[in-house]
């Protein structure tokens, strides 16, 4: 459950880390904790301020600015440096760009011209196909479809298996639908599709094309012709990798704090509250752009039934709170505060970057608070990432989180990471059509942003 709730908090950072590789270039501490703050604030506000206010918002202990840290957690010898496994980032290979500028041109909307070669990755096939089983076709196995190959439209085996046809061609693609597929009469059997090739389309990728996406490299050059374009993709490409990187170790650290630290006490049920209106609303914006409800995305990605997957998400929030409490005394023993000319700051910079164009002097203590907690979240975690330990994992071991190469390897790692990976590209090759100037939004969720790297004070605490 921990890990699961780790990766739960970390979910929207590795989605933006995604989406930072299409953006403008930044480095590992590029953007502001305004910034950080700025896309999940959003939303809170916007469901809160549409809803009547609920009690806890009224309560100071639903704040960790109401409440005394040490009261609730007692921190373990040695939390300063940690030590962590986690693989270091490898740069992408020639496939993993092209796929990548294939994905983004398809969806800036490059042009499809119908070629007459064999069908390949990346290309979109139009198809007929009539779906068997036990040689009866069955409700919804047959139809015509515009299919991209490696888009995952379809189940395992399909798209790979018209790999290599050309226009005109019948097969026969003898397949099984994976146990947990959400039709249940059809989940688990073995099918038979038999897809006929009508049509053969791939992107026309162009110098023209490429200039109107009005690009600029980390150097403020602009990318006008194809070659440059490939560079800037794997450049940040490269970037992004880095960045899960940071974010795997960080992962880490604090799935090693919540297993090391020592409740006295519950966290204040407002403060549980708080989070779980912060976690329903995250989880249920993610279930609503994978296009399923709340129940079918608990099960996919966390092991969630019809019954639990409301004690579950509350449980998520519980622990959240719990990190949350340990941030909180790790900041008051180690002077890592944010000073409150350092919180106007970021609220007054969330309010001009908000989309709901809010006024500072007309947003609620919730907001504020969120903004303040965030501030002093990302300082902390920055601050333990500069002291911690990174090794190598052994090379024996599974390779479980430690994969950080391309934007699929985040689809490799568990929860949370499969749940915003199946969306990130789509995010990422929409925000490649903006100008040079979106750093405000492609590291919204960077675990990095923060205001300047804070200097140990507490020597005598040196773990």
């Amino acid at each position: 459950m921990k890990k699961n709730m780790i990766a739960l908090i970390a979910g929207a950072a590795a989605l933006c880390i995604m989406a930072a590789g299409c953006g403008s270039q930044t480095t590992g501490t590029a953007g502001s904790a305004a910034a950080s703050t700025a896309s999940t604030a959003d939303a809170a506000a916007t469901t809160a301020a549409a809803e009547e206010t609920p009690a806890w918002q009224e309560d100071d202990t639903a704040y960790l600015s109401g409440i005394k840290a040490s009261d609730y957690v007692e921190l373990p010898d040695g939390y300063k440096h940690q030590e962590v496994e986690v693989a270091k980032p490898v740069d992408p290979t020639d496939e993993e760009v092209e796929d990548r500028m294939n994905l983004l041109v398809k969806n800036n909307g490059g042009a499809l011209e119908e070629v007459s070669r064999s069908v390949q990755k990346g290309d979109t096939v139009s198809i007929d196909y009539v779906g068997k089983i036990d040689g009866k076709e069955f409700e919804g196995g047959t139809g015509s479809y515009d299919l991209q190959i490696g888009s995952g439209a379809f189940i395992e085996g399909f798209e790979d298996g018209l790999i290599g046809a050309k226009k005109g061609e019948t097969l026969d693609l003898n397949l099984k639908f994976p146990d947990d597929y959400p039709a249940e009469d059809v989940a688990g059997k073995d099918v038979v599709f038999t897809v006929t090739v009508k049509k053969v389309s791939a992107d026309n990728l162009t110098d023209d094309f490429v200039k109107s996406l009005n690009l600029t490299n980390e150097f403020g050059q602009a990318v006008t012709d194809i070659d440059s374009f490939r560079e800037y993709i794997r450049s940040n490409m490269i970037e992004e990798n880095e960045q899960r990187y940071i974010w795997l170790i960080k992962r880490q650290i604090d799935d090693n704090l919540l297993a090391t630290c020592t409740f006295k006490q519950d966290i204040p049920q407002p403060m549980q509250d708080s989070y779980y209106f912060q976690y329903n609303n995250y989880l249920n914006n993610a279930a609503s752009s994978n296009y399923m409800p709340i129940e079918t995305y608990m099960q996919k990605q966390y092991g969630a039934t019809e019954d639990n997957y409301e004690q579950m998400i509350r449980d998520f929030a519980t622990q959240g709170a719990q990190l949350s409490v340990i941030y909180q005394a790790i900041a008051d023993e180690r002077d890592l505060n944010p000073t409150e000319e350092e919180i106007n700051t970021a609220i007054s910079k969330y309010a001009e970057g908000s989309s709901t164009e809010i006024k500072v002097e007309d947003m609620d203590r919730y907001l504020k608070e969120y903004i303040r907690d965030e501030l002093l979240s990302n300082r902390v975690r920055d601050w333990l990432y500069e002291n911690c330990k990174v090794t190598e994992p052994d090379e024996e071991k599974p390779a479980d989180e430690a994969s950080t190469s391309g934007t699929k390897e985040a689809s490799a790692s568990d929860t949370a990471d499969t749940s915003e990976d199946s969306s990130s590209d789509r995010s990422a090759s929409s925000d490649t059509a903006d100008s040079a100037d979106t750093d405000s939004t492609s590291e919204n969720s960077n675990e990095n942003a923060s205001n300047g790297n804070t200097e140990d004070t507490a020597a005598m605490h040196e773990n």
